[in-house]
């Protein structure tokens, strides 16, 4: 990621006042309780606007007995406001927002959350985030937001605070306090709508897998505002690299010694260094990829085309490079000569074709399960996964709901 140029922090981040706010949580309405979707475990799943476009899939399509939430993907920032992110599907044509309500109301236990930002539209966390004023307007439009679309809380998905992100990204050093206030600008936005609907709103977030992105903000004093965390475990190797890797690994592979990749890109470092940070282990969430990455032109080496140089994007489902867990299921998984391979250190399935030089990486059940376990034995709060059209027979979307809501409660 590019390093960004330290500026002055603003006034009223460093202002006593300031910092009084950011080490004082907010109290929750005595009233009103927290929703029973949280206990034990929870199981959210990010739903993409897009997919009612070509993918053709719609909240409709959704087994809602399966997940505690749904994250709708995403809502826009336009003059430092919470807005409609695809007019064309969110609340017309399609309206998704309508079909989510309608399941709320035949899933009374389901929690629908609009996830705010993402890689595209986290360019006006900055500015919504610096001042008093800014603070206040965001979090006043998400609850005007909320309230007009039936949606039971907010998800903040800033990618990212201070440094990283797509190339139109805005940062300011002091995003790493701003975000703290920003968070408890919501929290208390949404006690007081809360208090006068007579519901709970909750108000989570998704964050990097990533040291920096824990460097870049205060995790113990947000986590006191946030319901949970949902922490995204994946896209430790990706395409963007030339070579061959694991997009979501459990542990660290001493042999993966390639350029950027850190000892602390896996699931369990990832998860670690989020509790070390001060964030309680319930809340944190740890999120789980319905895809995987190809590459092509990979030599097999002696690994079967594992950690080697390609030639580039392999095949993918919607665009280059990046396959829906039910296409490599259906059409690759010992097929087409493709072969699964296992690594037993870094507890990551992956496919290998060698007339081709094809690598696939993916999450597949045996991985998933070892995964499923960790949250169980840590007493961590629960499973995310990016994002539900990509798994359409269920089979990774059955095991996560049978592990963490069925045989937990039994």
């Amino acid at each position: 990621m590019r390093q960004h140029l330290l500026a002055l922090l603003l006034a009223a981040a460093l202002s006593p006042l300031a910092a009084q706010a950011a080490d004082t949580p907010a109290a929750k309405p005595a009233a009103v309780a927290v929703p029973e979707a949280s206990k034990p475990y929870r199981v959210v799943a990010y739903y993409i606007s897009w997919g009612a476009y070509g993918r053709s899939y719609f909240p409709s399509d959704i087994d809602y007995s399966k997940v505690t939430h749904i994250n709708y993907a995403f809502a826009n920032i336009k003059d430092g406001e919470v807005v409609v992110g695809d007019p064309g599907v969110d609340d017309g044509g399609k309206n998704n927002f309508t079909a989510l309500r309608k399941a709320k109301k035949a899933h009374p236990h389901l929690r629908n959350l609009i996830s705010v930002g993402g890689w595209s539209w986290s360019s006006g966390f900055s500015d919504a985030a610096a001042t008093p004023e800014a603070r206040k307007r965001f979090a006043d439009s998400a609850v005007a937001f909320i309230r007009k679309y039936g949606f039971d809380g907010v998800d903040i998905d800033w990618e990212y605070p201070v440094e990283g992100g797509a190339e139109n990204m805005k940062h300011r050093p002091e995003d790493k306090q701003n975000y703290t206030l920003l968070t408890r600008s919501l929290r208390e936005a949404l006690d007081t709508a809360g208090k006068a609907d007579g519901k709970y709103y909750e108000l989570t977030t998704a964050v990097w897998g990533n040291d920096k992105f824990i460097a870049n903000t205060e995790m113990d004093k947000v986590s006191r505002d946030f319901d949970f965390i949902n922490v995204m475990s994946y896209d430790f190797n990706g395409t963007w690299n030339k070579f061959s890797g694991h997009n979501a690994p459990f542990v660290n592979d001493p042999a993966y010694d390639k350029p950027g990749i850190g000892k602390t890109f896996n699931v369990v470092s990832a998860v670690e260094a989020y509790l070390k940070a001060g964030v309680p282990a319930d809340k944190l969430v740890v999120g789980v990829p319905l895809y995987g990455y190809s590459w092509k032109g990979c030599a097999a080496g002696e690994r079967n085309g594992e950690y080697q140089d390609c030639n580039g994007k392999g095949r993918g489902t919607w665009e280059d490079g990046n396959l829906d867990f039910t296409d490599i299921e259906k059409n690759l998984l010992n097929k087409k000569g493709f072969k699964r391979y296992w690594n037993d250190t870094a507890k990551a399935a992956y496919l290998y074709n060698a007339e081709t030089g094809e690598f696939v990486t993916y999450e597949d059940p045996q991985a998933l399960k070892i995964k499923l376990d960790y949250i169980k034995s840590k007493g961590l709060g629960g499973a995310m996964y990016w994002e539900i059209t990509a798994d359409r027979k269920q089979t990774l979307v059955n095991l996560i709901a049978d592990e963490l809501l069925t045989k937990s409660v039994k």
